[in-house]
């Protein structure tokens, strides 16, 4: 046997090698429509790209290529790639955590970009962390190249422009006061640890959130209203019923603590709380209605009782998704607090070597600690409280093959 093997060694890799070719060949009928003796290869490519495509195939003049939209065939789903400028694109890591959008759907990253900066700012605001963070991120992006890094450069900036706000370097406060006196500047800086600034804050948090949430909302309807599909425009919590019931509650209760001005009466309540709930409660019915289906199938009993509940839950859940955002502010307390924690431990250390080192140290734990944690709390409130809103996640990566 070893000298027949050894014989017709050569022999033996020729069959071998056809055997995987064909092999390949059968693999590939599945991507392959024949019709006689021609045969058809659908795929996706870049509009970029066409020219080199035409280019590597002109020497077979059997070969013919055909370009169409990528949503000419309704057979095949086509796959999306993001693309995005310079200071959006290190967030879509953060997208394709969360999934792919569809081909004609919106791409969040520039949302995400905006909002994760803006709260991770918030919540981490200190000019001297804020600083570092960013030039250690842009040192492990140029030694290796981590996408998290880059993230890690843009919330650094926002976290040192949050930080002249409140006036904290390292944690220190009091040395930016000076600059805004000197510009006639008198609301600034805030006083994060001041016990009347405390409510504000708070307060502006969960406007901040209001706002946010109202905005997805709206990107919500966009896509809706892109992809035809009015009964989710219309009538779903996060479509125009929901928008109005949301909005107009938040306007009352904004108007009640700022000015006299009552909204709570039968007149308003009635178009914009009443007649938004009953909607969401019967989207179901009215969307079958507008398909010309029957509108309570499995009985109008059965369907009062869960739509019901349902639309308990879905007030309930804006009342929840609203009061999330109060970690906001909580994480700007804590962010505050343990720093005079380590100023603390340094006047009980003295002075001279330890207390730099107690400084150093502190500073460091709190950028680990806390850095980390309202990082995993500013993901959560794009996941949950927005992409939960407007974003599906449903599509498929666009990727190259050999």
């Amino acid at each position: 046997m070893d000298e027949i093997l050894e014989k017709n060694i050569n022999k033996l890799k020729e069959i071998k090698a056809e055997l995987l070719f064909l092999e390949k060949i059968y693999d590939a009928k599945k991507y392959i429509v024949g019709l006689g003796d021609k045969f058809n290869i659908s795929g996706f490519v870049e509009v970029g790209n066409i020219e080199d495509l035409e280019e590597h195939f002109s020497h077979m003049e059997s070969v013919e290529i055909e370009f169409r939209p990528a949503d000419s065939d309704k057979r095949l789903k086509p796959p999306t790639k993001l693309k995005n400028n310079w200071f959006t694109r290190p967030f879509g890591m953060f997208v394709e955590m969360y999934g792919v959008p569809s081909y004609k759907d919106m791409d969040p990253t520039s949302i995400v970009a905006i909002t994760y900066s803006l709260l991770f700012g918030i919540m981490f605001g200190d000019v001297g962390q804020g600083l570092l963070l960013a030039l250690m991120s842009y040192g492990i992006l140029k030694w290796k190249g981590l996408k998290l890094a880059g993230v890690g450069i843009r919330i650094g900036l926002s976290s040192a422009f949050f930080g002249l706000i409140f006036d904290s370097v390292f944690g220190e406060h009091g040395m930016i006061a000076p600059l805004y006196e000197s510009l006639g500047i008198s609301f600034l800086p805030f006083h994060v640890m001041d016990a009347d600034f405390t409510m504000t804050l708070l307060i502006g948090t969960v406007a901040l959130g209001s706002i946010i949430i109202l905005t997805s909302m709206l990107l919500n309807m966009r896509t809706a209203y892109k992809r035809k599909d009015y009964g989710t425009l219309f009538f779903s919590p996060n479509g125009v019923a929901g928008f109005v019931f949301y909005g107009f509650v938040l306007t009352a209760v904004a108007l009640m603590f700022l000015t006299t001005i009552d909204l709570l009466q039968p007149l308003f309540i009635v178009p914009f709380i009443v007649l938004p709930l009953v909607v969401i409660m019967f989207k179901e019915p009215l969307e079958r209605l507008i398909e010309g289906h029957k509108l309570f199938p499995e009985g109008f009993g059965g369907f009062i009782t869960e739509a019901f509940f349902e639309t308990f839950e879905t007030v309930l859940s804006y009342i929840t998704n609203t009061m999330s955002f109060l970690r906001v502010g909580g994480f700007v307390l804590s962010h505050a607090g343990m720093m005079l924690v380590v100023f603390s431990i340094m006047e009980m250390m003295g002075g001279g070597f330890g207390r730099t080192m107690v400084f150093i140290l502190g500073n460091l734990f709190v950028m680990g600690l806390e850095g980390l944690i309202v990082g995993i709390q500013v993901l959560r409130l794009e996941f949950y409280e927005m992409f939960s809103r407007y974003f599906e996640g449903n599509g498929i990566p666009f990727k190259y093959n050999d």
